[in-house]
Protein backbone atom coordinates (compact mmCIF):
# COMPACT_ATOMS: atom_id res chain seq x y z
CA UNK A 1 0.00 0.00 0.00
CA UNK A 2 1.33 3.59 -0.70
CA UNK A 3 3.07 5.50 2.01
CA UNK A 4 1.80 9.37 1.99
CA UNK A 5 3.72 12.54 3.59
CA UNK A 6 1.59 14.87 5.14
CA UNK A 7 1.32 18.37 6.64
CA UNK A 8 -1.33 19.90 8.22
CA UNK A 9 -2.59 20.63 12.02
CA UNK A 10 -5.18 18.95 14.66
CA UNK A 11 -9.05 19.89 14.65
CA UNK A 12 -8.97 19.82 17.95
CA UNK A 13 -5.98 21.73 19.49
CA UNK A 14 -5.04 23.19 15.98
CA UNK A 15 -1.32 22.36 16.82
CA UNK A 16 0.62 21.79 13.61
CA UNK A 17 1.33 17.83 12.28
CA UNK A 18 3.17 16.27 10.13
CA UNK A 19 3.89 12.68 9.08
CA UNK A 20 3.56 9.50 6.72
CA UNK A 21 0.52 7.27 6.79
CA UNK A 22 -0.48 4.09 4.35
CA UNK A 23 -3.83 4.57 1.83
CA UNK A 24 -4.97 3.66 -1.09
CA UNK A 25 -4.92 7.00 -2.56
CA UNK A 26 -4.38 10.41 -1.61
CA UNK A 27 -8.44 11.35 -0.99
CA UNK A 28 -7.59 8.13 1.05
CA UNK A 29 -5.14 9.47 3.13
CA UNK A 30 -6.75 12.65 3.68
CA UNK A 31 -9.99 11.08 5.05
CA UNK A 32 -8.22 8.45 6.87
CA UNK A 33 -5.98 11.18 8.84
CA UNK A 34 -9.30 13.67 9.46
CA UNK A 35 -12.00 10.57 10.36
CA UNK A 36 -9.42 8.64 12.39
CA UNK A 37 -6.60 10.87 13.72
CA UNK A 38 -8.99 14.09 13.83
CA UNK A 39 -5.87 15.90 11.88
CA UNK A 40 -7.36 18.24 8.26
CA UNK A 41 -4.49 17.43 6.09
CA UNK A 42 -2.97 21.02 4.25
CA UNK A 43 -0.29 19.16 2.13
CA UNK A 44 0.21 15.47 1.16
CA UNK A 45 1.81 13.61 -1.24
CA UNK A 46 2.86 9.95 -1.78
CA UNK A 47 6.28 9.12 -0.82
CA UNK A 48 8.14 8.09 -3.59
CA UNK A 49 11.40 5.40 -2.99
CA UNK A 50 13.96 6.18 -5.47
CA UNK A 51 16.74 3.42 -6.03
CA UNK A 52 20.20 4.40 -3.93
CA UNK A 53 21.53 6.11 -7.46
CA UNK A 54 18.62 8.61 -7.97
CA UNK A 55 18.51 9.67 -3.89
CA UNK A 56 20.69 12.63 -4.26
CA UNK A 57 19.50 13.64 -7.69
CA UNK A 58 15.77 13.47 -7.17
CA UNK A 59 14.96 16.77 -5.07
CA UNK A 60 15.77 19.06 -8.03
CA UNK A 61 12.98 17.24 -9.78
CA UNK A 62 10.32 17.19 -7.27
CA UNK A 63 8.55 19.91 -9.85
CA UNK A 64 8.18 17.64 -12.35
CA UNK A 65 10.35 20.20 -14.45
CA UNK A 66 12.83 17.92 -15.71
CA UNK A 67 13.38 16.27 -19.06
CA UNK A 68 12.62 12.62 -19.56
CA UNK A 69 14.52 10.66 -22.52
CA UNK A 70 12.22 8.86 -25.15
CA UNK A 71 13.84 5.87 -24.55
CA UNK A 72 12.72 5.53 -20.98
CA UNK A 73 9.03 6.69 -21.79
CA UNK A 74 9.02 4.08 -24.35
CA UNK A 75 10.18 1.39 -22.09
CA UNK A 76 7.68 2.87 -19.47
CA UNK A 77 4.54 2.90 -22.46
CA UNK A 78 5.84 -0.68 -23.07
CA UNK A 79 5.35 -1.71 -19.48
CA UNK A 80 2.47 0.60 -19.23
CA UNK A 81 0.89 -1.57 -21.99
CA UNK A 82 1.96 -5.03 -20.32
CA UNK A 83 -0.20 -4.35 -17.47
CA UNK A 84 -3.25 -2.84 -19.36
CA UNK A 85 -3.33 -6.31 -21.93
CA UNK A 86 -3.13 -8.26 -18.36
CA UNK A 87 -6.49 -6.19 -17.15
CA UNK A 88 -4.30 -4.48 -14.10
CA UNK A 89 -6.63 -1.95 -12.55
CA UNK A 90 -5.40 1.32 -13.32
CA UNK A 91 -4.33 2.70 -10.39
CA UNK A 92 -2.45 -0.55 -9.81
CA UNK A 93 -0.73 -0.13 -13.17
CA UNK A 94 0.42 3.94 -12.27
CA UNK A 95 0.94 2.21 -8.68
CA UNK A 96 3.86 -0.44 -9.94
CA UNK A 97 4.98 1.97 -12.46
CA UNK A 98 6.29 4.47 -10.08
CA UNK A 99 8.07 1.75 -8.09
CA UNK A 100 9.25 0.52 -11.48
CA UNK A 101 11.23 2.80 -13.16
CA UNK A 102 14.38 4.51 -12.24
CA UNK A 103 13.81 8.00 -13.60
CA UNK A 104 13.16 10.00 -10.42
CA UNK A 105 11.34 13.09 -12.77
CA UNK A 106 9.38 10.71 -14.52
CA UNK A 107 8.53 8.43 -11.13
CA UNK A 108 7.02 11.27 -9.20
CA UNK A 109 5.28 12.45 -12.40
CA UNK A 110 3.57 8.84 -12.41
CA UNK A 111 2.57 9.43 -8.71
CA UNK A 112 0.98 12.14 -9.42
CA UNK A 113 -0.91 11.24 -12.32
CA UNK A 114 -2.24 8.07 -10.31
CA UNK A 115 -3.01 10.70 -7.64
CA UNK A 116 -5.03 12.58 -9.96
CA UNK A 117 -6.63 9.29 -11.44
CA UNK A 118 -7.60 8.22 -7.96
CA UNK A 119 -9.67 11.54 -7.40
CA UNK A 120 -11.56 10.93 -10.55
CA UNK A 121 -9.89 12.59 -13.64
CA UNK A 122 -9.45 10.41 -16.69
CA UNK A 123 -5.94 9.47 -17.71
CA UNK A 124 -5.33 11.99 -20.28
CA UNK A 125 -7.01 14.53 -17.89
CA UNK A 126 -3.96 13.55 -15.61
CA UNK A 127 -1.42 13.61 -17.98
CA UNK A 128 -1.68 16.88 -19.84
CA UNK A 129 -0.26 19.14 -17.22
CA UNK A 130 3.05 17.12 -17.94
CA UNK A 131 3.62 18.68 -21.41
CA UNK A 132 7.24 18.28 -21.90
CA UNK A 133 6.87 14.45 -20.93
CA UNK A 134 3.47 13.87 -22.48
CA UNK A 135 3.17 15.23 -25.57
CA UNK A 136 -0.12 16.19 -27.37
CA UNK A 137 0.30 13.33 -29.40
CA UNK A 138 0.58 10.66 -26.44
CA UNK A 139 -2.28 12.33 -24.63
CA UNK A 140 -4.79 12.45 -27.72
CA UNK A 141 -4.01 8.70 -28.06
CA UNK A 142 -4.47 8.16 -24.73
CA UNK A 143 -7.90 9.85 -24.89
CA UNK A 144 -9.15 8.14 -27.86
CA UNK A 145 -7.99 4.80 -26.22
CA UNK A 146 -10.08 5.59 -23.17
CA UNK A 147 -12.95 6.73 -24.72
CA UNK A 148 -13.09 3.35 -26.94
CA UNK A 149 -12.41 0.84 -24.55
CA UNK A 150 -8.78 -0.32 -25.97
CA UNK A 151 -6.52 1.65 -23.34
CA UNK A 152 -4.14 -1.36 -24.06
CA UNK A 153 -3.88 -1.62 -27.69
CA UNK A 154 -3.57 2.28 -27.80
CA UNK A 155 -0.49 2.13 -25.38
CA UNK A 156 0.89 -1.11 -27.28
CA UNK A 157 0.82 1.54 -30.49
CA UNK A 158 2.44 4.24 -28.58
CA UNK A 159 5.49 2.45 -27.03
CA UNK A 160 5.84 0.88 -31.51
CA UNK A 161 5.81 4.31 -32.57
CA UNK A 162 8.17 5.54 -29.37
CA UNK A 163 10.62 2.58 -30.42
CA UNK A 164 10.28 3.73 -34.29
CA UNK A 165 10.92 6.89 -33.25
CA UNK A 166 14.49 6.13 -31.21
CA UNK A 167 15.30 3.94 -33.80
CA UNK A 168 14.96 7.11 -36.47
CA UNK A 169 17.01 9.39 -34.00
CA UNK A 170 19.68 6.59 -33.99
CA UNK A 171 19.81 6.62 -37.30
CA UNK A 172 20.20 10.09 -38.06
CA UNK A 173 22.72 9.73 -35.67
CA UNK A 174 24.99 7.36 -36.72
CA UNK A 175 24.68 9.06 -40.36
CA UNK A 176 26.06 12.27 -38.90
CA UNK A 177 28.59 10.92 -36.23
CA UNK A 178 30.78 9.42 -39.08
CA UNK A 179 30.82 12.40 -41.19
CA UNK A 180 31.88 14.05 -38.10
CA UNK A 181 34.45 12.40 -36.69
CA UNK A 182 36.02 12.49 -40.29
CA UNK A 183 36.12 16.27 -39.64
CA UNK A 184 36.75 16.58 -36.09
CA UNK A 185 40.38 13.47 -37.21
CA UNK A 186 41.28 15.93 -40.06
CA UNK A 187 40.72 19.34 -38.09
CA UNK A 188 43.29 17.94 -35.92
CA UNK A 189 46.08 16.51 -38.20
CA UNK A 190 45.76 19.52 -40.40
CA UNK A 191 46.01 21.79 -36.53
CA UNK A 192 49.20 19.31 -35.47
CA UNK A 193 50.75 20.11 -39.20
CA UNK A 194 50.60 23.95 -38.70
CA UNK A 195 51.12 24.12 -35.14
CA UNK A 196 53.95 21.78 -35.07
CA UNK A 197 55.36 20.66 -38.44
CA UNK A 198 55.44 24.18 -39.44
CA UNK A 199 57.12 26.25 -37.13
CA UNK A 200 60.20 24.16 -36.85
CA UNK A 201 60.49 24.27 -40.81
CA UNK A 202 60.33 28.07 -40.96
CA UNK A 203 63.21 28.50 -38.48
CA UNK A 204 65.37 26.57 -40.71
CA UNK A 205 63.71 28.73 -43.76
CA UNK A 206 64.63 31.61 -41.70
CA UNK A 207 68.26 30.56 -41.04
CA UNK A 208 68.46 29.77 -44.64
CA UNK A 209 68.01 33.42 -45.27
CA UNK A 210 65.57 32.00 -48.23
CA UNK A 211 63.33 33.89 -50.24
CA UNK A 212 59.54 32.25 -50.19
CA UNK A 213 56.96 31.81 -52.57
CA UNK A 214 53.87 33.44 -51.60
CA UNK A 215 51.79 30.11 -50.68
CA UNK A 216 54.76 29.31 -48.59
CA UNK A 217 54.22 33.07 -46.61
CA UNK A 218 50.96 32.29 -46.32
CA UNK A 219 51.26 29.05 -44.76
CA UNK A 220 53.46 30.46 -41.97
CA UNK A 221 51.39 33.70 -41.29
CA UNK A 222 48.24 30.65 -40.79
CA UNK A 223 50.70 28.63 -38.47
CA UNK A 224 51.46 31.72 -36.50
CA UNK A 225 48.10 33.03 -36.02
CA UNK A 226 47.17 29.81 -35.15
CA UNK A 227 49.93 29.62 -32.58
CA UNK A 228 49.20 33.28 -31.07
CA UNK A 229 46.21 34.04 -31.52
CA UNK A 230 43.91 30.89 -31.99
CA UNK A 231 41.56 32.36 -29.20
CA UNK A 232 40.11 35.04 -31.93
CA UNK A 233 39.69 31.86 -33.80
CA UNK A 234 37.40 30.12 -31.10
CA UNK A 235 35.66 33.41 -30.09
CA UNK A 236 35.06 33.94 -33.72
CA UNK A 237 33.65 30.11 -33.92
CA UNK A 238 31.35 30.61 -31.01
CA UNK A 239 30.29 34.03 -32.76
CA UNK A 240 29.42 32.69 -35.91
CA UNK A 241 27.58 29.78 -34.07
CA UNK A 242 25.45 32.07 -32.01
CA UNK A 243 24.31 34.16 -34.89
CA UNK A 244 23.29 31.26 -37.11
CA UNK A 245 21.74 30.23 -34.15
CA UNK A 246 19.82 33.39 -34.03
CA UNK A 247 19.57 33.68 -37.46
CA UNK A 248 17.40 29.94 -37.64
CA UNK A 249 15.39 31.01 -35.05
CA UNK A 250 13.40 33.38 -37.42
CA UNK A 251 10.54 32.43 -39.38
CA UNK A 252 12.47 33.25 -42.71
CA UNK A 253 16.11 31.40 -41.32
CA UNK A 254 14.12 28.49 -40.51
CA UNK A 255 12.84 28.58 -43.72
CA UNK A 256 15.95 28.65 -45.64
CA UNK A 257 17.84 26.15 -44.05
CA UNK A 258 14.37 23.49 -44.41
CA UNK A 259 14.18 23.99 -47.96
CA UNK A 260 17.99 23.60 -48.94
CA UNK A 261 18.05 21.07 -46.59
CA UNK A 262 15.98 19.21 -48.54
CA UNK A 263 17.39 19.54 -51.93
CA UNK A 264 21.24 19.89 -51.00
CA UNK A 265 23.14 16.61 -52.41
CA UNK A 266 23.76 13.08 -50.20
CA UNK A 267 21.84 14.53 -47.04
CA UNK A 268 18.65 16.17 -49.01
CA UNK A 269 17.21 12.32 -49.87
CA UNK A 270 17.68 11.56 -46.33
CA UNK A 271 16.25 14.48 -44.99
CA UNK A 272 13.56 13.85 -47.34
CA UNK A 273 12.72 10.27 -46.25
CA UNK A 274 13.18 10.93 -42.86
CA UNK A 275 10.27 13.58 -42.81
CA UNK A 276 8.13 11.28 -45.18
CA UNK A 277 8.56 8.25 -42.61
CA UNK A 278 7.64 10.57 -39.52
CA UNK A 279 4.40 12.09 -41.46
CA UNK A 280 2.99 8.51 -42.66
CA UNK A 281 4.25 6.55 -39.37
CA UNK A 282 2.82 9.25 -37.21
CA UNK A 283 -0.89 10.02 -39.03
CA UNK A 284 -1.20 6.01 -39.13
CA UNK A 285 -0.55 5.74 -35.47
CA UNK A 286 -3.14 8.47 -34.95
CA UNK A 287 -5.42 7.15 -37.28
CA UNK A 288 -5.17 3.75 -36.42
CA UNK A 289 -5.92 4.60 -32.40
CA UNK A 290 -9.19 6.58 -33.24
CA UNK A 291 -8.15 10.20 -33.43
CA UNK A 292 -10.13 12.35 -35.58
CA UNK A 293 -8.59 12.81 -38.56
CA UNK A 294 -7.97 16.76 -38.47
CA UNK A 295 -6.82 16.11 -34.69
CA UNK A 296 -4.60 13.72 -35.83
CA UNK A 297 -3.07 16.06 -38.86
CA UNK A 298 -2.30 18.71 -36.41
CA UNK A 299 -0.53 16.80 -33.87
CA UNK A 300 1.11 15.48 -36.89
CA UNK A 301 2.39 19.02 -38.22
CA UNK A 302 3.95 19.52 -34.73
CA UNK A 303 5.88 16.46 -35.31
CA UNK A 304 7.27 16.74 -38.94
CA UNK A 305 10.62 18.94 -38.29
CA UNK A 306 10.30 20.23 -41.63
CA UNK A 307 8.58 23.62 -41.89
CA UNK A 308 8.07 23.42 -45.62
CA UNK A 309 6.45 19.78 -44.90
CA UNK A 310 4.52 21.01 -41.97
CA UNK A 311 2.66 24.05 -43.98
CA UNK A 312 1.98 21.45 -46.20
CA UNK A 313 0.04 19.43 -43.71
CA UNK A 314 -1.68 22.75 -42.34
CA UNK A 315 -2.59 23.34 -45.97
CA UNK A 316 -4.30 19.45 -45.62
CA UNK A 317 -5.59 20.39 -42.36
CA UNK A 318 -8.30 22.83 -43.86
CA UNK A 319 -8.34 21.78 -47.52
CA UNK A 320 -9.88 18.38 -45.26
CA UNK A 321 -11.80 20.36 -43.32
CA UNK A 322 -13.75 21.69 -46.33
CA UNK A 323 -14.36 18.07 -47.76
CA UNK A 324 -11.00 18.19 -50.23
CA UNK A 325 -9.10 14.97 -50.64
CA UNK A 326 -5.75 14.56 -47.93
CA UNK A 327 -3.90 12.93 -51.10
CA UNK A 328 -4.69 15.42 -53.92
CA UNK A 329 -3.69 18.75 -51.16
CA UNK A 330 -0.39 17.36 -50.50
CA UNK A 331 -0.13 16.54 -54.17
CA UNK A 332 -0.39 19.84 -55.31
CA UNK A 333 1.68 21.37 -52.81
CA UNK A 334 4.72 19.14 -54.17
CA UNK A 335 6.55 18.64 -50.85
CA UNK A 336 5.70 14.81 -51.16
CA UNK A 337 7.10 12.33 -53.72
CA UNK A 338 4.61 11.04 -55.62
CA UNK A 339 4.34 7.42 -54.27
CA UNK A 340 3.21 8.93 -51.56
CA UNK A 341 0.38 10.73 -52.66
CA UNK A 342 -1.14 8.06 -54.91
CA UNK A 343 -0.84 5.71 -52.21
CA UNK A 344 -2.70 8.27 -50.07
CA UNK A 345 -5.23 8.86 -52.62
CA UNK A 346 -5.52 4.54 -52.84
CA UNK A 347 -6.65 4.64 -49.22
CA UNK A 348 -8.67 7.22 -48.74
CA UNK A 349 -10.47 5.52 -51.72
CA UNK A 350 -10.79 2.45 -51.18
CA UNK A 351 -10.90 3.27 -47.09
CA UNK A 352 -7.77 1.67 -45.87
CA UNK A 353 -6.04 5.18 -45.38
CA UNK A 354 -4.32 4.25 -41.87
CA UNK A 355 -2.78 0.46 -43.96
CA UNK A 356 -1.60 2.57 -46.93
CA UNK A 357 0.19 5.33 -44.55
CA UNK A 358 1.65 2.33 -42.72
CA UNK A 359 2.98 0.73 -45.71
CA UNK A 360 4.45 4.02 -47.12
CA UNK A 361 5.90 4.62 -43.56
CA UNK A 362 7.27 0.64 -43.63
CA UNK A 363 8.82 1.34 -47.39
CA UNK A 364 10.61 4.87 -46.57
CA UNK A 365 12.00 3.32 -42.88
CA UNK A 366 14.14 0.57 -45.50
CA UNK A 367 14.54 3.78 -47.92
CA UNK A 368 16.28 5.45 -44.97
CA UNK A 369 18.79 2.79 -44.34
CA UNK A 370 20.01 2.17 -47.43
CA UNK A 371 20.40 6.01 -48.17
CA UNK A 372 22.26 6.09 -45.12
CA UNK A 373 24.39 3.44 -45.59
CA UNK A 374 25.01 4.56 -49.04
CA UNK A 375 25.87 7.82 -48.04
CA UNK A 376 28.35 6.70 -45.56
CA UNK A 377 30.27 4.85 -48.01
CA UNK A 378 30.42 7.67 -49.90
CA UNK A 379 31.44 10.11 -46.80
CA UNK A 380 34.45 7.77 -46.51
CA UNK A 381 35.98 8.02 -49.52
CA UNK A 382 35.52 11.85 -49.98
CA UNK A 383 36.69 12.73 -46.82
CA UNK A 384 40.11 10.71 -47.05
CA UNK A 385 40.52 12.37 -50.27
CA UNK A 386 39.76 15.90 -49.13
CA UNK A 387 41.89 15.09 -46.12
CA UNK A 388 44.90 14.07 -48.03
CA UNK A 389 43.87 17.15 -50.50
CA UNK A 390 44.75 19.99 -47.77
CA UNK A 391 47.98 17.87 -46.38
CA UNK A 392 49.58 17.33 -49.96
CA UNK A 393 49.11 21.28 -50.52
CA UNK A 394 50.74 21.51 -46.91
CA UNK A 395 53.34 19.71 -47.61
CA UNK A 396 53.76 21.09 -51.14
CA UNK A 397 54.11 24.42 -49.83
CA UNK A 398 56.98 23.40 -47.60
CA UNK A 399 58.46 21.24 -49.66
CA UNK A 400 59.58 23.77 -52.70
CA UNK A 401 61.50 25.71 -50.30
CA UNK A 402 63.64 22.72 -49.26
CA UNK A 403 63.94 21.42 -52.93
CA UNK A 404 65.11 25.12 -53.03
CA UNK A 405 68.09 24.42 -50.31
CA UNK A 406 69.05 20.78 -51.65
CA UNK A 407 69.85 22.71 -54.74
CA UNK A 408 71.56 25.15 -53.60
CA UNK A 409 73.95 22.52 -51.54
CA UNK A 410 74.76 21.07 -54.34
Amino acid sequence: MPIFIYKGYDAATGESRKGKIEADSSRGARQKLKTKDKIIASEIKEEVVASTKNQKAAAPFLSFKGKVDLTELAIMTRQFATLQNAHVPLDECLLALTQQVDNVVLSNTLSAIKDAVSEGKSLGEAMTPYPRIFNRLYVNMIRAGESSGSLGLVLERLADFQEYQVEVQGKVVSAMSYPALMIVASMGIIAYLFVSVVPKLQKVFDSMKLTLPWYTLTLISISNFLQNRWYVLVAAGFGVAFLLKAWYSTPRGRRIVDYYSLRIPLFGPVVMRVNVSKFTKTLSTLLGSGVPIIAALEITKNVVGNVLISQAIEEAKVSVQEGDSLGLTLEKSRQFPPLVTHMIRTGEKTGELETMLKHVAEAYDAEVSRKIDAMTSLIEPLMIILMGGIVVLIVFAMLVPMLSIMSQMR
